[in-house]
């Protein structure tokens, strides 16, 4: 009799126990999963970026949009008080140009709305429509000054900037970071002639520590990038730039290019700069030479969340493709001219 009662009770405890340890009411097993210390940690450190974020940003002072220079792409609306039917809504061409009501085609490209309102309210004039115009240009759509902002952030997607805007700014306008985002961000920049120009930002040093050098005036047609955790950003003469996921932590430098599709047929395999960042703003640069590595020269090291490489340009064949590299506390930033006819 003892031993059926000693049954029954272990039977109960089991009984109470087990939707403890697997979660309750048709959750399923995924419901109880136990989150690791590593997972709440995560989320604690990405907690305190997004609320370093929303108190640091604004730190560079935006511009008023009445500083805004119109460009193609952008919607007007402009009102004529002397005259209803000469208010429109009209969209700058790609030529920079709008058509208006009697006056025609007119170029607002590179005016701010002030001086778009000038332009308009002398032609008027001047043609003889209205002795003495009142005119109002309202931009409503910000279209020819945009930024994109991909990766792991609550609302990817592209962002006018109206005046002087910061990086921070666009991370804003972004709704902040996604849990598993990286802790750093890429900031790629394409200029007139083609040169590539990008930006490596340390989020510890600049929102956790505060470091406000870091936080860079943004240009329109940036990109800007946050990566998730475990991943290598790979850059220069490659064949396909950009991150690249970590795969149980055993991954090397020859395997991570390999996934990116090796060194593009114009780069210096032997001319790979790997970037580590080590924390509290300062990081380790280590050459690497790739045929080295393929010949048992040298060891092949494995790669670490965060890093970048760097692969260099080849000086063969008489072509020249040059890599500028800058360092700063916190900021690398690296610059080159890619072959004509790719990107």
């Amino acid at each position: 009799m003892s031993m059926y009662l000693n049954n029954i009770i272990i039977s109960t405890i089991l009984l109470f126990s087990l939707p403890l340890l697997f979660g309750c009411g048709g959750g399923g097993a995924a419901t109880g999963t136990i989150i690791s210390e590593a997972a709440i940690q995560s989320k604690q450190e990405n907690d305190a970026l997004n609320s370093k974020l929303l108190m640091q940003s604004g730190s560079g002072g935006v511009a008023s949009p009445a500083d805004y220079i119109i460009g193609p792409a952008d919607l007007l609306e402009v009102q004529v008080f002397e005259s209803e039917k000469l208010t429109d809504k009209v969209r700058v061409s790609s030529r920079g140009d709008i058509t208006l009501p009697l006056l025609g085609s007119i170029s607002v490209s590179g005016l701010s709305a002030r001086e778009a309102e000038l332009k308009i309210e002398n032609q008027l004039k001047q043609d003889g429509f209205i002795k003495n115009p009142h005119v109002t240009v309202f931009i409503e759509e910000y279209n020819s000054k945009l930024v994109t902002v991909v990766g792991m952030v609550e609302e990817p997607g592209n962002h006018a900037i109206t005046g002087r805007q910061t990086l921070l700014d666009v991370l804003v306008a972004a709704k902040g970071f996604q849990e598993k985002a990286g802790r750093s961000v890429y900031i790629s920049r394409t200029a007139a002639n083609g040169d590539k120009q990008t930006y490596i930002v340390d989020l510890d040093e600049l929102l956790l520590n505060g470091n406000s050098s870091l936080n860079v005036v943004m240009k329109p047609g940036d990109v800007v990038y946050v990566p998730p955790a475990g991943n290598v950003y790979i850059e220069g003469a490659v064949v396909r730039s950009g991150s690249y996921p970590i795969k149980k932590d055993l991954t090397t430098i020859s395997q991570i290019l390999t996934v990116a599709g090796g060194v593009a047929v114009y780069g210096d395999p032997s001319n790979i700069k790997l970037i580590r960042f080590l924390g509290n703003g300062n990081r380790e640069i280590s050459a690497i030479d790739l045929n080295k590595i393929k010949s048992g020269e040298a060891i092949d090291p494995l790669v670490k969340d965060r890093d970048a490489l760097i692969v260099g340009f080849s000086t063969s064949k008489r072509i020249l493709y040059g890599l500028r590299l800058g360092f700063g506390f916190g900021l690398v930033n690296f610059g080159y001219s890619p072959p004509e006819g790719r990107n």
